[in-house]
């Protein structure tokens, strides 16, 4: 069975000393109710819910998965009533804003505590995250009747919801949707259609269920320009309890989140309310799609922690062989597996990636707060705008590699990894998933590059390398990050360029950006990453704290620096080389 320990230290480090949240938080007003002392004390009682209450529930709700009964989906045992303490407690309400019943604390807050959840277990935490971005959909954009009708509920956690876009014939190109929306007299829509891949799709852990539906009204335009956004109940709010034209199709049967319900769902005639303006739904639901592909990225931190903690656990106790450089404990048989040179690069390379993802995300929560509430309209214009260049890297390059490290850490268990008692199986089948979902990374990328880089000249990348010179500059005066620092420094010079090539390139075939795009977020994603332990190194750097914790972190700096300074330059030069890469791939064929 697994084993897990929140990072607290490691939160509350990033929080405090890399964000500087105790300084940010004063100026946001949503926020600046939330001190040091509250931030660390609420994730401290999350760690408890989430090691002790969902943690077991994570391999027994794997081995029975949801199942289908008379027409509805029932939850593997122990989750029911491990929700409903969930949400007595107040858990879901813990980012939403004080104005619509939330306790408002910030995006970083989140992050933190939906980290735990998906360590501890994947399948609830999705369950649980969801509704959050359908309630903002329905506050931002929703009318007075709407909110009236959902926000209360969505906010304290009685109601859960799900993302409706996906049908049969219509995957990522959403243009493609038939699901239609009649107008009633009342103003209220009648939908029918079918939605397949639905999170959440129906289940017993509340009383009602919100769909957030993306459908067409009479005589609406052909493609994406004619969807419309709705929000179907599961049950009519009229008579509690009676069903309102959505059932269950079907109940998929998956590689992994297996405890999570994932729907296929028919709509006849299903009563509904439009959210925000005619023909502009897909408009609308990037709110919850951005937020969605958040969740993903801080879905695959928490599976990489869990993978590393359990790894490293089992290398510090696993006797096999005796290190290279002679034994390490002549008193043994065999030397710990972490003895063993090879065990602790690959537990390293782990940490290299855990940690910069970890504050990417925290990082990304942060500007989502900031571009909602600073004061300050220039601050928030950057910060959105930032947060928009980030969130494909979010998703897409963290879901890529994460998948990686968590097979590496498998197979420091040999054979005993492969066995379901140790749990590491679980957690590859369940990040599987993560480069597919809320769009796949292949999709990522076109975004990062196509509409994120290209269409604006740069003008969001530039935000972002803006940010590199003054922390080499600091990096330079601290002993020992000199080289560190050079290195960040002459990878800031290299985009312009490359984005100058590349807009040229485009100009004469689009199939460009199609062939280079996952070059590109793998590009930027580890430059981002590289900027990201720069951050975190110059915050350690001037503290004499004696934390043991914090003492390796430079030489990690150093170590992924190393390493990075060989792979951005030849990734840099593919990308210069589309032209000769596209006449080849023009001369194979396939069928």
């Amino acid at each position: 069975m697994l084993q897990y320990q929140a990072p607290l230290e490691e939160f509350n480090f990033l929080a405090h000393k890399v964000l500087r949240l105790s300084e940010l938080l004063p100026l946001l007003p949503e926020h600046h109710h939330i001190d040091v002392d509250l931030f660390k004390a609420t994730l401290e009682v999350g760690a408890e819910l989430t090691q002790e209450q969902l943690l077991p529930l994570n391999g027994s709700g794997d081995a029975e998965g949801c199942r289908l009964e008379q027409g509805g989906v029932k939850t593997p045992q122990g989750f029911k009533s491990a929700y409903r303490l969930f949400q007595e407690n107040g858990w879901p309400a813990l980012t939403v804003p004080l104005s619509i019943g939330g306790q408002g604390f910030p995006g970083t807050a989140g992050v933190f505590f939906d980290e735990m959840l998906a360590s501890t277990n994947l399948s609830f935490s999705i369950f649980a995250n969801v509704r959050e971005g359908v309630l903002r959909c329905v506050d931002r954009f929703g009318d007075e009747r709407v909110r009236s009708l959902f926000s209360d509920k969505l906010a304290s956690g009685e109601w859960l919801g799900t993302m409706c876009l996906t049908e049969p014939q219509a995957g990522s190109d959403l243009g493609l949707i038939r699901t239609t929306a009649v107008t009633q007299s009342d103003g209220s829509y009648l939908l029918s259609g079918t939605k397949i891949f639905i999170s959440n799709g129906d289940h017993d852990l509340t009383e009602n269920i919100v769909h957030l539906v993306l459908a067409r009204t009479e005589g609406a335009p052909a493609g994406t320009g004619g969807l419309s956004l709705f929000v179907v109940p599961k049950y009519q709010l009229e008579v509690p309890a009676s069903a309102n034209g959505v059932s269950v199709i079907a109940l998929e049967h998956k590689h992994g989140i297996r405890a999570n319900a994932t729907c296929a769902l028919a709509f006849e005639n299903a009563r509904g309310y439009r959210v925000g303006e005619l023909n502009r739904g897909l408009a609308c639901m990037f709110l919850l799609m951005n937020s969605a592909r958040l969740a993903v990225g801080v879905q695959t931190v928490g599976l990489a922690e869990v993978a590393y903690q359990n790894a490293l656990r089992y290398t510090q106790e696993r006797l096999q062989g005796r290190a290279l450089n002679g034994a390490t404990h002549p008193d043994q048989p065999a030397d710990p597996l972490l003895s063993h040179i090879g065990v602790k690069s690959s537990l390293v390379q782990q940490r290299l990636f855990i940690e910069p993802a970890r504050l990417l995300c925290a990082w990304v929560g942060t500007l989502l707060d900031e571009a909602r509430c600073h004061p300050d309209d220039a601050r928030r214009k950057e910060a959105s705008q930032l947060a928009e260049l980030l969130t494909p890297i979010v998703k897409g390059y963290l879901s890529q590699h994460a998948g990686t490290h968590i097979s590496s850490a498998l197979q420091l268990f040999g054979g005993h990894g492969y066995i379901v008692e140790t749990g590491m199986e679980q957690l590859l089948r369940d990040a599987a998933i993560c480069p597919i979902y809320e769009g796949t990374n292949y999709i990522q990328s076109l975004d990062l590059l196509g509409r994120k880089t290209l269409s604006d000249q740069g003008q969001r990348l530039g935000i972002f390398l803006s940010h590199i010179p003054a922390l080499a500059e600091r990096l330079r005066q601290r002993p020992g990050l000199e080289g560190v620092a050079t290195t960040l420094a002459s990878w800031g010079t290299e985009f312009e360029p490359l984005v100058q090539q590349l807009s040229v390139d485009t100009v004469f075939n689009r199939d460009v950006v199609g062939l280079v795009a996952p070059d590109f977020l793998e590009l930027l994603g580890t430059v981002v990453f590289g900027y990201l332990w720069a951050w975190i190194a110059d915050a350690v750097a001037p503290s004499t704290s004696d934390e043991e914790f914090l003492r390796s972190k430079p030489a990690l700096a150093r170590l992924y620096f190393s390493e990075a300074e060989v792979r951005v330059p030849s990734l840099i030069e593919k990308l210069k080389r589309n032209a000769s890469r596209l006449g080849l791939l023009e001369q194979i064929q396939l069928c």
